[in-house]
């Protein structure tokens, strides 16, 4: 199974470079699951909608994959950042 921590972040309206932290969420998912998040068809839908997608990767006892994956929206005012934790 694999942890992902997805936090969302909103703009702060005093700055322009900081974000203010919404939500955080921890959930188990599945090999298929984690496929589909980051995959490079996706990364590359969301970046031809005009978003923004930075994927860190690193070693892992499942190779080396994607282990933080940043996303912003287009607007740059929303940011999600999911961190992958393989078991």
């Amino acid at each position: 199974m694999i942890t992902i921590t997805e936090t969302k972040l909103s703009k702060n309206p005093n700055t322009k470079t900081t974000y203010i932290r919404d939500a955080q969420k921890t959930e188990e998912i599945t090999k298929r699951e984690y496929n589909l998040i980051c995959g490079d068809d996706t990364l590359k839908w969301f970046r031809r909608l005009g978003g923004s997608e930075s994927a860190q990767r690193s070693y892992t006892c499942a190779g080396y994959v994607i282990t933080k994956l940043t996303s912003t929206s287009p607007d740059r005012q929303n940011k999600t950042i999911r961190e992958f934790k393989f078991n």
